[in-house]
């Protein structure tokens, strides 16, 4: 009898198969012009869409049945969970993680084959060549090593399963992991696009106008994906805090910075013809950490809370990993080297030119390039497997460095004519780009705000591998908390003053008459805000800025940021900047409003919706830096929390943290099939000047749940948070520890200033992105196709038309 997981798993290698296919079929197609073998790895392409589709279906009813004859289904469910974390525990683990990741691609692949049956024809076959290899790479992994299908191999399944660790039974965790792997998913279209545009030499922006929704979505995925985590680290650990720098933290974070470079970086090349290496570069290098971030989840590389278990699944990323960055990046040196990315031409006419040859020279550099850092890698590669992973940092130092500096440096040997007549047997293309005047331009602005990201990812990657790079190389080094924040935080001031100044700068260049009526003002009313926030001491800025200390001549140099005490001047900078982007926009959207209600005579209310409808792009990208400022608030106030661990002796007791009361009512228990639970109530009062109690705020029930899971990995006891939101800071308690007999409790407590900011932030940054992918009010591409081929005659209509034969002879 064939059961559904024997049909799951003959999907997958059927999937498996079609995917090989597709990719065969589409490259040798485009070879030998066969429209035939084209025609067939697209259709490929929609199958494996299907195939895994059908799968996803079958491992999500396993877990809505409780078919605990699957392993998976086993290891991560169980009776009591509800049906919602039933669906969830779908990417709980690592086989169904990989199989989500598939699935996303599937469709994926499937939705760039519809849409462009009529554009991008000539680059379309290498593009779902490039998606069907990522998609036999990851369908791999679950055959050989993570299949979410395996079963048991004995006559009667378990009773009940082990159960979803009950530190992710939580609503946030149910988005975060679908929406950071949906961000990593969704990149691989502009990865594909960017190098099937290499292979072909359609070098012009088109690729980039052909895949910006998709990047966007994927920006918005990991956006949306790590405030989710946040979220979940707020509500669940119970420590007050929503980012503490996990390496699993980091590894979605930097591919956020690359791709918002990459969001910014794309409008200089479509607006100014500049900066088409580094276009590339940045597609490709986010690509990479999509996946090296999958790769630090799953290679038992780094230590986590919600890492998977390490397996043998690493090293098949250990592989992959440079594989993909050296033939991507040699494609990108090869276009450096010809002299194809110097061309002012556009698209096709473009790539109908003979290419300048590479003399044997240049064939010799290229081959170094690409051919040296793979060398280096495999025998490293033979290396740890000899003497352990005590070579994992130099593999990285060794090879990856090499590998992202390359271009650049093609690109300056390249600028030498002597080097470029030794290296090309004829000169390269004319340039005709441009190049950027002013710093104090836009293009100036958006260039540092690039920097500034790609510096910010250098940090976190040095900080989340450093542990392991410094036992190799030196003292084993931790880098905590403290060590990001020294370096990140002036990095963030950096981008939040950048993102406040690009919107009043114009083009080329800027002149000093412009430069202060665009900034004046908004100048003065961030610095008159911040002035009112110091001098009325919200929060104990004035303390804080009073406590500044700079160790200079007291520390070695590189330990000065590290040991300096700058919150308070830190907060004050955060403060003026998210108040400079506040204002400078509010003001662009009232301005445009006022302008269009003048043209149109519109209501100003119609004018200020109609704004979005009229330019989606530039003020959905103002939403989400108007979310940005709300999210830099809620870091802000990260910096000016109180903390306190109180103790409530008997009901009736009451303890002060800020300027609120807590009275502690008592405890209470509830039980249900799923948990038992203790609650500890307490009353939120208002204190008055006087120190008494004033009104009433609210009610806490901070709580400890102890599981019924029949065989929990981490913990049976999670701690449930309660909060009062309020605008200037929220009242969050934890419960430590309680004593029923004796009617004792012991909470942790936080007045998080502003925190309610960021969370309104995130919601407005995501209406951002969903106002930027917003179709046009006009016929959509796809859609305007499919009516033109409806609306198309036939052979037979044409004929009567034309006269050659009356309509009634056809009938």
């Amino acid at each position: 009898m064939i059961d559904a997981n024997s049909i799951g798993s003959f999907l997958i290698y059927s999937a498996f198969v079609l995917a090989i296919f597709s990719a065969l079929a589409s490259v040798v197609g485009k070879r030998r012009n066969d429209g035939r073998l084209l025609l067939s790895g697209e259709r490929a392409g929609y199958a494996v869409m299907g195939v895994m589709i059908c799968a996803a279906f079958i491992l999500i009813n396993a877990f809505v049945e409780h078919d605990y004859a699957n392993k998976y289904v086993a290891r991560y469910s169980d009776n009591n969970m509800p049906w919602y974390y039933l669906v969830a525990a779908f990417w709980g683990g690592q086989a169904g993680s990989l199989m989500f990741w598939t699935v996303v691609l599937g469709a994926i692949t499937g939705i760039v084959i519809w849409q462009n049956r009529e554009q991008n024809r000539d680059i379309l076959p290498t593009v779902i060549a490039v998606l069907m290899v990522v998609q036999v790479f990851f369908l791999g992994l679950m055959i050989f090593e993570a299949n979410p299908f395996e079963q048991f191999r004995i006559n009667e399944p378990p009773i009940n399963g082990r159960g979803l660790e009950p530190l992710l039974q939580n609503p946030a965790m149910t988005f975060h992991p679908p929406s950071i792997l949906s961000g990593y998913v969704w990149f691989t279209v502009p990865f594909a696009f960017a190098i099937a545009a290499l292979v072909h030499r359609r070098l012009d922006a088109g690729w980039i106008r052909s895949t910006r929704r998709y990047a966007i979505v994927s920006w918005g995925f990991l956006s949306v994906g790590n405030l989710f985590g946040g979220m979940w680290a707020y509500e669940e650990l119970g420590w007050g805090g929503f980012w503490g720098w996990d390496p699993v933290e980091n590894a979605s974070l930097m591919p956020w910075f690359t791709a918002t470079a990459y969001l910014h970086s794309v409008m200089i090349q479509e607006r100014r013809g500049m900066l088409r290496v580094w276009n590339f570069w940045l597609v490709i290098i986010t690509y990479f950490l999509t996946v090296f971030g999958t790769f630090l989840t799953r290679s038992g590389l780094i230590d986590s809370v919600h890492t998977f278990a390490q397996s043998d699944i690493g090293g098949y990323f250990m592989v992959a990993l440079p594989l993909l960055l050296i033939s991507s990046i040699g494609v990108l040196c090869l276009r450096v080297m010809d002299g194809s990315l110097e061309s002012g031409l556009l698209g096709k006419e473009e790539a109908q030119l003979e290419p300048p040859q590479l003399t044997p020279a240049g064939r010799w550099v290229l081959a170094a390039v690409v051919g040296v850092p793979l060398v280096i890698f495999l025998y490293l590669m033979v290396m740890v497997e000899q003497l352990g992973s005590t070579l994992t940092g130099q593999i990285a130092l060794a090879v990856i460095p090499f590998i992202l500096v390359s271009p650049a440096l093609l690109r300056g040997l390249m600028s030498s004519p002597r080097v470029r007549d030794a290296l090309c047997a004829t000169a390269p293309y004319k340039r005709k780009g441009g190049h950027v005047d002013s710093l104090f331009s836009r293009e100036g602005v958006f260039l540092l705000n690039n920097f500034v990201l790609v510096g910010c990812v250098g940090v976190v990657l040095f900080g989340t591998l450093g542990e392991k790079i410094s036992a190799y190389f030196w003292q084993e080094t931790k880098y905590t908390a403290p060590w990001f924040n020294t370096w990140m935080v002036p990095g963030g001031l950096a981008l939040l003053l950048l993102m406040g100044v690009g919107p009043l700068i114009p083009w080329r260049k800027t002149s000093w008459p412009a430069f202060k009526k665009n900034f004046l003002v908004p100048l003065v009313v961030s610095l008159c805000v911040t002035a009112v926030v110091y001098l009325s001491n919200v929060y104990h800025v004035r303390e804080l800025v009073a406590a500044t200390h700079i160790p200079i001549g007291e520390v070695p140099l590189g330990r000065l940021l590290l040991v300096a005490e700058l919150n308070g001047v830190y907060s004050l900078i955060g403060f003026a900047g998210s108040t400079f982007i506040i204002y400078t926009l509010l003001r662009e959207y009232i301005r445009g409003a006022l302008v269009r209600r003048r043209r149109t005579k519109e209501s100003l209310l119609m004018a200020f919706g109609r704004l979005f409808v009229k330019n989606k792009r530039r003020y959905g990208g103002y939403l989400a830096h108007l979310g940005f400022a709300g999210l830099f608030l809620g870091f802000i106030g990260t910096g000016l929390k109180t903390e306190k661990d109180l103790v409530f002796n008997a009901p009736g007791v009451t303890q002060n943290i800020e300027d609120k009361q807590l009275t502690f009512k008592g405890l209470q228990q509830t039980q249900n099939r799923e948990y038992s639970e203790w609650f500890a109530e307490f009353d939120v009062h208002q204190l008055e000047p006087d120190g008494s109690a004033g009104a009433l705020l609210g009610t806490l029930y901070p709580s400890r749940r102890s599981y019924h899971g029949a065989n929990v990995k981490l913990s049976r006891q999670t701690t449930e948070k309660d909060e009062i939101f309020l605008w200037k800071g929220n009242v969050y308690l934890a419960l430590v520890s309680f004593k029923p007999g004796f009617k004792t409790a012991e909470v942790m407590a936080h007045y998080n200033p502003m925190i309610l900011f960021m969370w309104l932030g995130g919601a407005l940054l995501l209406f951002g992105v969903v106002v930027c992918l917003w179709p046009e009010a006009k016929a959509y591409p796809v859609f305007a196709a499919a009516s033109r081929r409806r609306k198309r005659p036939t052979p037979e209509q044409v004929v009567a038309d034309a006269g050659a034969l009356p309509r009634e002879g056809l009938e």
